[in-house]
């Protein structure tokens, strides 16, 4: 009797988080779960002792914060929250479709076979998942093919320094319809390249980005993190600084 070979899958590799990675992404959650607002002092103490990590990984995710615009330091009071309204959203989202405009612009110039052949294949992957995570990742590969296709070295390197502004998988998670909705701008980027038409491409770029940056904004309205005080530029904390962080693991 024959040995059954075996033809084993590849295991699922989940990188693990650095201090400062982790201690990113918990401040950005505290942001947009409303934990900490705008003008709030940030309790870094509390959060290395919630983390149980040093002082340093979370002084470094204050720097990434503040590089983001998140975050604003005294050197003499500490760190607070900076202005932290739809403004900040919407700025930032606007930005950012503009850059994935630039780099979908020179795809559809380009119209390599083999990149849209690539791109159609993660779409087509995307289009069958449920799993948030999964979505996530294909969404991620999705830009990244089209931004290394670009190929423009300083574009890729800009692009990566304004990709994080939620934390972890907060879109995907928590704004209602947001998996339909990146699923069907990653069907709209396909067209769009596969059309050869690079303003067209451009135009979607910056379209899908701009209604990602709407659609958070409604959620954070609806969630309490926005109030209409929020519209207001440099509005003040109604809040006194040092707000308690509390545990939620």
């Amino acid at each position: 009797m024959s040995e059954r070979r075996l033809e084993l899958p590849r295991p699922v590799l989940v990188p693990t988080p650095t201090g400062s990675e982790l201690a990113s992404d918990y401040l950005r959650t505290l942001l947009f779960s409303g934990v900490l607002r705008t003008g709030d002092k940030v309790p870094i103490d509390e959060i290395a002792s919630v983390l149980r990590l040093s002082r340093q990984p979370i002084r470094e995710a204050l720097i990434e914060l503040a590089h983001d615009g998140l975050v604003r330091t005294d050197s003499r009071r500490g760190t607070f929250v900076a202005e932290f309204g739809p403004a900040t959203i919407r700025d930032h989202y606007e930005l950012y479709g503009v850059l994935q405009s630039f780099a979908l612009r020179r795809v559809a110039v380009r119209a390599d076979p083999e990149v849209l052949a690539t791109l159609r294949r993660v779409e087509a992957e995307a289009s069958r998942q449920t799993d948030v995570d999964e979505l996530a990742r294909l969404g991620i590969e999705f830009a990244r093919i089209v931004n290394r296709a670009a190929g423009n070295s300083r574009l890729r390197v800009v692009i990566r320094s304004m990709s994080r502004m939620t934390p972890g998988n907060f879109y995907l998670a928590n704004v209602p319809g947001a998996a339909g909705n990146s699923g069907a701008a990653m069907r709209a980027q396909l067209e769009a390249l596969e059309s050869g038409d690079p303003d067209a491409a451009a135009r979607v770029g910056i379209a899908m980005w701009a209604a990602t940056g709407e659609a958070l904004v409604a959620h954070l309205y609806s969630t309490g993190v926005f109030t209409t005080a929020s519209t207001e530029p440099n509005q003040p904390s109604a809040r006194p600084t040092g707000a308690k962080v509390t545990d939620r693991s």
